[in-house]
């Protein structure tokens, strides 16, 4: 009767899904999921079991150690090298050399490699400030801490102050206000009381970790999710060597299925005969000799073991041939594009987060110091003002001349610049490009003017190779081509193409005579071309060699 009225309502759709049911098959699975916050979960006690399990692994399997090892190599390497970017070169120069002597008196590269070794491997890391007046007039310095020497004095629940985590005590937005530190490290067996500390502002004390879940002041150890792997690992590898090592213990054994032989045991079970090297006996009627033959390490040992490591480097985002420290199963190819799709972005962000959470702090620190050597601010604006950048040790670079070649073609093209190149190797262009007219006895101006030329093979009509006097234009070659094939000549063509098209679109002159003249094209001829293209679209007539004069065999 009032199915019309059914048909004007809304009909109910039954939909769901299927991670969302709780069945007889998953119900143990999921049982210790929870909602807990970030500070919840990650509790002083819960981050305190994995940290010691974390360490204790790192200290006695080898992979392990390895993995943070070279993740620490890659990351910091020989640490970052300072440039700075006044408009003074002098006192960039001078700034520059300064932070270099003292990060090198103390040790800055080897106490980054340590914290980010413990940063990996405890979660996070600490530093502060201090002095070391011997090396006046710059006395700063600088001190590490371990996860457990920044804590609160009295253990107690967040609900007394949910302002107060552990140690670090912020506002509402989770900004540090102040870190306790400990004197001394709880751990200690020094005679002396380890509960001793004070508050220090967050301006002195450097924190670094990793938040994975939004309102996280605490961090974990990298592997948290693959730490279980580990003694599997080693378990594995212990049973196989105790098992291999009772069948070797076995030299020979003395059997007999003969019925004379009485089952009942007697003192002469289990004997052991000592046996010559090199002799003859006969045994006696119905006894056999035999030998425990030894069944490990057996066919899926390495495949588990190599699998296990897989899963257990998956979550530190390093490839399995840099974990394993060997790509003897890998191809090239895989390995390189594995580095370069997973690793190096790895390291980038790894590098960012240690810049802004270490490194810049630290330099500010330096020059506020810097402040009482006389002379070493001379020339430079106020500290917040000085620009400056840094630059990383690159990862080892697995193609150098395809990494060149790159490098030359977006150079060309217009893709980059020399001062990206080599910011991305670690280097500075201006100085490099003084190094190396030093090297070749001109000065900086000839070398850059010649590096353009080598780049540009030519800059543009009418300019000379250094853009100064105009220079009159080549005779055509008519044998550009002579030795270019006919299938060769029609790719070419098609390239052409695309570069005229593009120098329509808005690419310059000078950069589409420089592709012309790489495709094979002389002087003349690609400026024929340039000429045809700046009045319209290009035709494929204009590309045809004997159009432009050049003898192409079929």
């Amino acid at each position: 009767m009032l199915n019309w009225m059914r048909r004007l309502l809304p009909k109910t759709i039954n939909a769901r899904f299927d991670i969302a049911q709780t069945n007889a098959d998953n119900r143990k699975h999921w049982a210790n999921a929870d909602s807990l916050s970030a500070r919840a979960s990650m509790s002083p006690a819960v981050r305190r079991v994995i940290r010691i399990r974390s360490r204790y692994e790192s200290e006695n399997n080898s992979w392990y150690s390895g993995v943070l090892r070279t993740a620490t190599n890659h990351i910091v390497g020989c640490g970052p090298r300072l440039q700075v970017l006044t408009d003074n070169p002098e006192a960039n120069t001078r700034l520059e050399r300064a932070f270099g002597n003292w990060c090198r008196k103390i040790q800055l590269a080897d106490k980054l490699r340590t914290a980010v070794e413990a940063y990996w491997r405890d979660g996070e890391v600490f530093f502060m400030r201090s002095e070391r007046p011997r090396n006046y007039p710059m006395t700063l310095d600088l001190r590490t801490f371990e996860t457990e020497q920044v804590a609160s004095p009295m253990m107690g629940s967040i609900l007394s102050d949910p302002f107060v985590d552990d140690g670090i005590r912020f506002d509402q937005a989770t900004n540090e206000i102040e870190y306790h530190v400990f004197d001394r490290h709880p751990g200690g067996i020094n005679p002396v009381s380890t509960l001793s500390g004070q508050w220090y502002p967050s301006r002195e004390v450097l924190h670094l970790f990793r938040a994975e879940r939004p309102g996280q002041v605490r961090g974990l150890p990298r592997a948290t999710p693959a730490l279980p792997l580990l003694p599997v690992m080693r378990r594995q590898q212990m049973a196989v060597l105790f098992s291999a090592e009772t069948a070797a213990n076995f030299a020979l054994y003395l059997k007999s299925n003969s019925p004379a032989i009485d089952p009942t045991a007697s003192p002469a079970d289990f004997a052991e005969i000592e046996m010559a090297r090199n002799m003859l006996t006969t045994l006696p009627s119905g006894w056999d000799i035999g030998q425990v033959e030894p069944k490990q390490p057996g066919p899926n040992y390495k495949e588990f073991q190599d699998h296990t490591l897989k899963s257990f480097a998956r979550c530190t985002n390093m490839p399995y041939p840099l974990a394993a420290g060997t790509a003897q199963d890998s191809n090239f190819s895989s390995f390189k594009g594995d580095m370069r799709n997973v690793w190096r972005p790895e390291v980038l962000s790894e590098q960012d987060r240690i810049e802004t959470s270490i490194i810049e702090p630290i330099f500010a620190w330096f020059l506020e110091a810097a402040i009482y050597v006389p002379g070493l601010l001379d020339g430079l604006p106020q500290l917040s003002e000085i620009n400056h950048r840094w630059h990383w040790p690159p990862l080892p670079d697995l193609d150098p001349v395809d990494t060149a070649n790159a490098a030359s073609i977006k150079l060309g093209s217009g893709q980059s610049t020399l001062t990206q190149i080599h910011a991305d190797a670690g280097q500075d262009w201006e100085t490099e490009a003084t190094r190396a007219a030093t090297d070749f006895g001109v000065d900086v101006a000839t070398y850059k003017a010649a590096l353009f030329a080598k780049t540009f093979a030519s800059p543009g009509a009418g300019q000379s190779a250094f853009g100064s006097e105009p220079t009159a234009a080549p005779a055509a070659t008519a044998g550009a081509f002579a030795g270019t094939k006919r299938r060769d000549f029609t790719n070419n063509q098609k390239a052409t193409s695309e570069v005229l098209s593009a120098m329509i679109d808005g690419t310059s002159e000078v950069l589409t005579k420089a592709s012309l003249l790489r495709l094979g094209w002389d002087d003349a001829a690609a400026q024929s071309l340039i000429d045809d293209a700046r009045d319209g679209a290009i035709t494929s007539p204009n590309l045809d060699p004997a159009a432009s004069g050049l003898a192409v065999p079929a």
